[in-house]
């Protein structure tokens, strides 16, 4: 077992006695109850949920949207074992209103998001944002101009081969929660592409990964010397990207 496993398992056990006698002292909870199945997984779900949510606001390991569903869900599990109110597991449905939620905050996110000067020299402001559509570059002759996309969901598809490319290094960032993502490059066309899904699938010219967490990192060798050049970061929380040289 890694250290940072046990630690983990270190941390839940401390955080769920602590939170069991906290509920014992303020008198929600007897020691001496049937502590069933049925009254404990609730807790267990709320732990995680707090820790996936605190990961996210201390910009570490999680996710604010898993971390809070979960944490709203668990809770209202909670309330119903009390007696507060009623709510079962499979009442999880009724939840669904918090996507409207998610998708708001994500526009916000998106409004106020520049790029990552890790990709670019210089902040590329937000030039687009969709909560839900598609988004098509594939007229004759359309000019490629930097650009910063963000959508909640919606699939993407740029044809480079159609267009008039400007002679400069053009940056290209395109980011959401979920869609699919298709480029096609000609192939004298030096090019850069930092490509990362969270759970999806990645092609980038002939290089391939699928799973979680995935990044694909890919550069034309006369990248750095070309003065005519696309810089593209694409980063999907969920979907499918695919860069083609044609």
């Amino acid at each position: 077992m890694s250290a940072a496993i046990g630690r983990g398992i270190a941390a839940f056990l401390l955080i769920g006695a602590g939170v069991i006698l906290l509920l014992t002292n303020m008198n929600i909870i007897s020691l001496e109850m049937n502590l069933s199945w049925g009254r404990v997984y609730p807790f267990v779900i709320l732990l995680f949920g707090l820790r996936m949510w605190s990961g996210a606001l201390f910009k570490k390991a999680g996710s604010w949207v898993t971390g809070s569903f979960l944490t709203v869900f668990a809770a209202l599990l909670i309330l119903d074992r009390f007696g507060v109110m009623t709510f079962r597991f499979w009442d999880i449905w009724q939840l669904w209103p918090l996507l409207f939620v998610y998708i708001g905050v994500g526009i916000m996110k998106g409004r106020s998001r520049g790029s990552d000067s890790r990709y670019f020299d210089k902040p590329l402001p937000v030039s687009r944002t969709m909560a839900v559509g598609d988004l098509s570059f594939t007229e004759e002759n359309w000019k490629v101009e930097p650009m910063n996309v963000w959508s909640a969901v919606s699939d993407y598809k740029f044809d480079f081969t159609k267009a008039f490319i400007p002679d400069e290094d053009i940056p290209i960032r395109v980011a959401g929660w979920a869609g699919d993502v298709r480029m096609f490059v000609p192939k004298q066309v030096p090019f850069r592409v930092d490509a990362k899904v969270k759970a999806g699938d990645i092609k980038v010219a002939g290089q391939k990964a699928d799973g979680i967490n995935r990044f694909v990192q890919y550069e034309t060798r006369d990248y750095q010397e070309a003065r005519r050049k696309l810089t593209i970061q694409i980063e999907l929380t969920a979907g499918s990207i695919k860069v083609v040289q044609v």
